[in-house]
């Protein structure tokens, strides 16, 4: 049936020029999408990169600001809370030397509290208390004006005390009486380089009505903060604002910024929306464009670092260079190795579209192919030799099977003569026996001819739950007329069950066994219980007898294939019962289980009712 045949294979050159084409294409865009992407995403890591470094070292200035804000704010706070000072404050002498000597304890004091916390932070600064005039000590005192406060001596040791009879005058010192206690961070007329922190200060052990001691005023040089954020520079490019409560930059690496109104500026607007919480923003000033990071500090002030996107750009150019070369070589590589690959792969593909191109009728059916390499290609060769191979054998099959079935179906018709004559003998018999009046033979010979009608019908057919209690009630009918009445049975049948739908002959075979391995090992009477009940969702046939029980355990396992034979007996009828309703319905869940509580052997069948799947497997989970 098999043979040989030659076959002429001519390969196309058009697929090879198919998959060549195709490959380029995908290496091409492959090499393309897959570097632009790696650069872009080494542009965003370097971006994000430079961001946290920048952001990081931002952190450690904003620190260093607050740490000079915060010994502006603690020296003023100790120095108003001091009862030395107060007392002094208080006091009224008349002996010049004693007055001497407690200004020269409050200047002391006055050192202690600003000059020791300031100086540890800055290097250039000046502090001036202008005592309020209503003390005693005032009138010992010189008076001064703001703009001469800048040539105050910055060492320790001099007279830092003034009368404030003068300075009340002046507008920083009514605004500074204003905020009551607040610090006014203010610059004098014409003067940008200096920034001064005034604050009125009170001392609650003063017992007067108001409790004011005076003003302190600190003047300290921009610059000073120049050298507590220019570390902040990450890149060469880089420019730091340290803008102050009003937006104006009070100091910049850049000069030309210095003194510009942020507020007022379009281009550097956009990260005054940061500066309440801190953030990044994009912008672009004077024809650059920027990356914008925004940290807001005390006082309302805040630090800006702008980043030029050139920094990072530079930094990538390297790297761009390196994707370009190494995509036109990976291009180049794989357009080469394309050409010789698309060869090998298209040749024997079109030897084999040609020879089942070849197969158009029966006449060349029988063919076989030469697998080349041990490869998937290779795999369809073979599976192509056995497939052609099963194709001319299933025709044989077809032709042999076509004859078998015709001669089983002669003897089927045959088969069904035997039930037939059985069926019709007893009905004669049974015609016999009323006419001599035996009643028992009548009976038995009627159960056994509707059990042979009932075996007759096909046996995969499914009948409604009532014949098949009639099945056994025939059954039984037969065996209390051999077992007298060793046993009885009763029925409880929940009535909606009577139409349901089931395969014969599961549940004649349960009964059998309730009455051989239950009731009849019994001295005592036997009882047998047939119950059939559905919860809506499945429903179980339970078989209950008061016999002695069996091992449930051995049973169940058998019935899962885990035993392989029974002791007590055969074990096909349980098994049948069992695998018919699995075959059935398809399902694990349904079947035939065996179970033994309070005396009593029970054989359990669990069939589904009318519904889902899914809801049949929560149900049962459940």
């Amino acid at each position: 049936m098999f043979k040989n045949k030659s076959i002429s294979l001519i390969p196309k050159a058009s697929i090879k020029v198919k998959i060549a084409v195709l490959f380029i294409v995908l290496i091409t865009l492959s090499a393309l999408l897959s570097n632009g992407i790696l650069y872009f995403v080494f542009m965003n890591i370097m971006r994000e990169q430079l961001l946290e470094d920048q952001q990081n070292i931002m952190l450690q200035s904003r620190s260093n600001v607050q740490n000079v804000e915060n010994s502006i704010d603690q020296a003023t706070y100790y120095f108003s809370t001091d009862k030395t000072i107060a007392d002094i404050l208080n006091k009224t002498t008349f002996d010049d030397i004693e007055s001497y000597r407690d200004l020269n304890t409050i200047n002391q004091q006055f050192i202690k509290y600003l000059d020791v916390p300031l100086s540890n932070v800055v290097s250039t600064y000046s502090a001036t208390f202008f005592v309020k005039n209503t003390f005693p000590v005032a009138a010992e005192l010189p008076t001064i004006q703001l703009e001469q406060l800048n040539k105050l001596p910055g060492g320790t040791g001099s007279n830092r005390f003034f009368n404030s009879d003068e300075a009340e005058n002046e507008e920083w010192f009514k605004r500074t009486v204003e905020l009551s206690g607040t610090l006014n961070i203010f610059y004098a007329d014409q003067d940008r380089d200096r920034v001064y922190f005034a604050k009125q200060v009170r001392n609650p052990l003063i017992l007067n009505t108001t409790n004011e001691m005076g003003v302190i005023v600190i003047a300290i040089d921009t610059a000073e903060f120049g050298k507590q954020i220019e570390a902040s520079r990450l890149t060469q490019g880089t420019q730091l604002l340290l803008a102050d409560q009003n937006n104006q930059v009070l100091y910049s690496n850049n000069p030309a910024l210095k003194g510009v109104d942020i507020s007022h500026t379009p281009d550097l607007a956009p990260v005054l929306q940061y500066t309440d919480i801190g953030g990044t923003s994009d912008l672009k000033y004077n024809q650059t464009q920027y990356i914008a990071d925004t940290y807001p500090l005390k006082w309302g002030w805040n630090l800006i670092a702008l980043i030029p996107y050139s920094d990072i750009t530079d930094r990538l150019s390297i790297i761009f260079d390196i994707i370009v070369g190494i995509t036109v070589a990976v291009i180049v590589a794989g357009i080469s190795f394309t050409l010789l690959l698309s060869n090998s792969i298209a040749k024997p593909v079109i030897t084999l579209a040609n020879v089942m191109r070849n197969i158009k009728d029966g006449s060349t059916m029988d063919v076989f192919i030469e697998p080349p390499e041990q490869d998937e290609v290779g795999v369809l060769y073979r599976q192509f030799n056995n497939l052609m191979k099963r194709i001319n054998g299933l025709v044989d099959d077809v032709i042999e099977s076509g004859e078998r079935e015709r001669q089983a179906e002669m003897k089927a018709l045959q088969a069904q003569i035997n039930p037939h004559f059985i069926y019709n003998t007893l009905d004669s018999i049974n015609w016999m026996a009323l006419s001599k009046n035996e009643e028992d033979i009548v009976t038995m010979v009627s159960s056994l001819a509707h059990i042979l009608r009932y075996s007759i019908k096909q046996p995969n057919e499914q009948v409604p739950l009532r014949q098949e209690i009639e099945h056994v009630q025939n059954y039984v009918n037969i065996q209390s007329l051999r077992y007298g009445d060793n046993f009885d049975i009763s029925y409880d049948i929940e009535p909606e069950l009577y139409d349901y739908l089931l395969p014969k002959f599961i549940i004649q075979p349960l009964i059998e066994n309730a009455i051989l391995h239950g009731t009849e090992q019994i001295a005592d009477h036997g009882n047998i219980v047939l119950r059939a009940y559905t919860d809506g969702i499945v429903v179980r046939i339970i078989v209950e007898d008061n016999g002695p029980g069996a091992d449930t355990e051995l049973l169940n396992d058998y019935l899962d294939r885990e035993q392989e034979v029974l002791h007590s007996s055969d074990g096909i009828g349980i098994s049948n019962i069992h695998q018919r309703i699995k075959l059935h319905y398809a399902d694990e869940m349904f079947g035939l289980r065996f179970y033994y509580t309070d005396n009593v052997m029970k054989s359990v069948i669990t069939i589904p009712y009318k519904v889902s799947k899914k809801t049949l497997t929560e149900k049962i989970s459940t």
